[in-house]
């Protein structure tokens, strides 16, 4: 996963609310899973343009496989399979498909969740920093709070004094907003959060 802060936009105005709510960040996104870019467009306000998998070809596609499924072997079917040789199957069964003239808008039908895909966005500030509050915290999914834990780096490092308090709510508020689903490790997130260059 690469992430690159493209732009970033600022009015002239003192008070910092007031410069988040009006500043845009401009971030490029590469290598990430279709299954995250499905969760990183659910935040709203923001603007995306995400790579076609109707005008790209998916021959030999690029996937992110989660380490919880590497090695693990499943029975399909009398064959064990690993995650790995599922993908090549479906890969195959794409390339096959599309050399039988199935147009590609059609034949990614069967492509999965894990294939990469590279995505630009733009939030404003106000929506940017809502967006690390919730996806930096450990109970976010493991490949979208990577991708956020990357950019809160570039933001530290590039704009430390809009980004130095922000990261999850038991870091930003100082208390825990998940309740009962808590990770239960808010001190080792804090130390984690305030030590994050």
């Amino acid at each position: 996963m690469e992430v690159l802060l493209l732009s970033a936009n600022f009015p002239e105005l003192e008070e910092e609310k007031e410069l988040l709510r009006h500043s845009s960040f401009t971030f490029l996104v590469d290598g990430i899973s279709r299954a995250c870019s499905h969760q990183l467009v659910r935040h709203r306000p923001a603007s995306y343009s995400q790579q076609s998998q109707r005008y790209v070809a998916m021959k030999n596609f690029p996937y992110v496989e989660p380490e919880t499924v590497r090695g693990v072997k499943v029975e399909v079917d009398g064959r064990e399979m690993e995650f790995k040789d599922l993908m090549e199957l479906i890969g195959k069964f794409y390339e096959g498909l599309v050399e039988k003239g199935v147009p590609k808008e059609d034949a990614r039908f069967v492509l999965p969740n894990a294939c990469t895909t590279r995505i630009v966005f733009t939030m404003n500030g106000e929506e940017l920093v809502h967006f690390l509050r919730l996806r930096t915290c450990s109970r976010a999914q493991w490949e979208i709070r990577e991708m956020a834990v990357k950019i809160l780096r570039i933001l530290r490092e590039k704009f430390p004094g809009l980004f130095d308090r922000v990261g999850p709510n038991c870091y930003y508020l100082g208390y825990c907003t998940e309740g009962k689903k808590s990770c239960g490790r808010p001190e080792e997130v804090r130390r984690f959060f305030s030590s994050l260059k």
